[in-house]
């Protein structure tokens, strides 16, 4: 990394000392320095590339990228203009990683290290689908590697196809547009007038995995395999091949896809994920995300008339945790208004009480509240975790089945 005569570029909120070229590609150029928190990797659309479809297109990356809370995808810090002499254009600050995907490959990925790694490059393209971002160019040198905490991310969306609700501009990148990378764009991205979908990224990710294990890239049909240098890890080699499909409709048709095939096999190297409910992120399919199993509703107004007391929360409660309500084994009530005899429409809650009971009524119901959303919670985790036994002995059903169907086939004799 070749070093330049020092320079700052400063934002209303800190200001950053770069010293060194890290890199430059069609969307400008990556320097590296310091800021206020330490290392970092400023990314600058200099004045002889922005075109005014490349600004557009760098603008939406720092939406996107701003936006972005997932551990596999690099965040945005800060972002601003610089004026420098013969530098100037926009700029975005991330922080520094150490090394790139292409770097690790270099240096020999051990067997076993490698489909957890590749795991978590599945976890960041999968997250960007789920937000409905392409990437569209996906190579080793746009993941990047934190060595202190093992964590790959996702960067350079320069050239992703955003929707509508994404896009902070109205452009997007025309079918005919080609990628200066053309060692992992797959066919469609080499026809000029073909659209380019999650299947682009499909089959980038196809060429990675077997990199990752051989440290080749799989063109043709005589590639090296990956069984041929882990043969624990040869039921990789089909996978491979469906993400390779020459025509996009016959590979996997999302990472969740691709995802499951690799769980029948090790159902611990990858995980789903989902949209949360709580803020709109991407999470583990496993997590908890239920709202109301992690703050209780509060009261926040009461009413007695006709011997009905009626209680109004802060916001509806669910089905769910209102069987949990119910479901409390150790509590204090009034005779005619224990857990069980409260009715739930919406935000309220009635029960009969008289008017001597009305006031201890209330003051047991606000002891149940929190106890309901534990109660909740612990339900849900045991829910999601028999969901996950029978996820895993579905797939161990579908692997036994597959094997048998092999094993019949090689015996056929004609």
């Amino acid at each position: 990394m070749p070093e330049i005569a020092r320079f700052s570029v400063e934002t209303a909120f800190g200001s950053y000392q770069l010293d060194t070229l890290l890199g430059e590609g069609g969307a400008g150029r990556v320097y590296g320095g310091v800021g206020p928190d330490g290392p970092v990797a400023v990314k600058v659309l200099t004045s002889d590339k922005a075109t005014k479809d490349r600004r557009q297109r760098f603008k939406n990356e720092i939406a996107f990228l701003l936006r972005n809370k997932h551990p596999n995808i690099v965040s945005v810090i800060d972002h601003g203009v610089v004026q420098k002499g013969k530098i100037t254009g926009p700029f975005y600050v991330m922080r520094r990683y150490d090394k790139n995907l292409r770097q690790l490959i270099r240096g020999k990925i051990s067997p076993q290290r490698t489909l957890p790694l590749y795991g978590q490059i599945l976890d960041g393209i999968e997250a960007a689908h789920l937000q409905r971002v392409v990437h569209r160019d996906l190579k080793p040198e746009n993941i990047l590697y934190d060595e202190g905490k093992a964590i790959l991310s996702i960067a350079d969306f320069g050239v992703a196809s955003f929707t509508d609700e994404l896009l902070a501009t109205l452009v997007e990148t025309a079918p005919t547009q080609r990628l200066a990378n053309f060692q992992y764009a797959a066919p469609e991205q080499r026809t000029p007038g073909t659209g380019v979908s999650i299947a682009a990224d499909i089959y980038a990710l196809g060429l990675i995995l077997n990199e990752m294990f051989t440290g080749a890239v799989p063109h043709g049909t005589d590639y090296k395999s990956i069984g041929s240098v882990s043969k624990e890890h040869e039921f990789l080699d089909p996978i491979v091949s469906h993400m390779l499909k020459q025509t996009p409709a016959d590979r996997p048709t999302s990472v969740e896809a691709v995802k499951v095939m690799i769980r029948k096999y090790q159902a611990d190297a990858v995980a789903l994920q989902r949209i949360s409910q709580i803020d709109s992120t991407v999470i583990k399919a496993s997590e908890i995300d239920d709202p109301l199993a992690y703050e209780p509703p509060r009261v926040i107004d009461v009413g007695w008339h006709n011997d009905t007391l009626t209680l109004t929360l802060d916001r509806n409660v669910s089905q769910g945790w209102i069987n949990a309500l119910r479901s409390l084994r150790s509590y204090r009530s009034t005779m005619h208004a224990p857990p069980h005899a409260f009715r739930f429409n919406g935000n309220q809650a009635a029960a009969p009480a008289t008017a001597q009971d009305a006031q201890n009524a209330i003051n047991y119901f606000k002891e149940w509240l929190r106890p309901a959303t534990e109660m909740l919670k612990a339900t849900l985790q045991e829910a999601a975790r028999a969901k996950e036994v029978k996820e895993r002995e579905e797939l161990r059903r579908q692997r036994q089945a597959e094997e048998r169907q092999r094993q019949v086939n090689q015996s056929l004799k004609f």
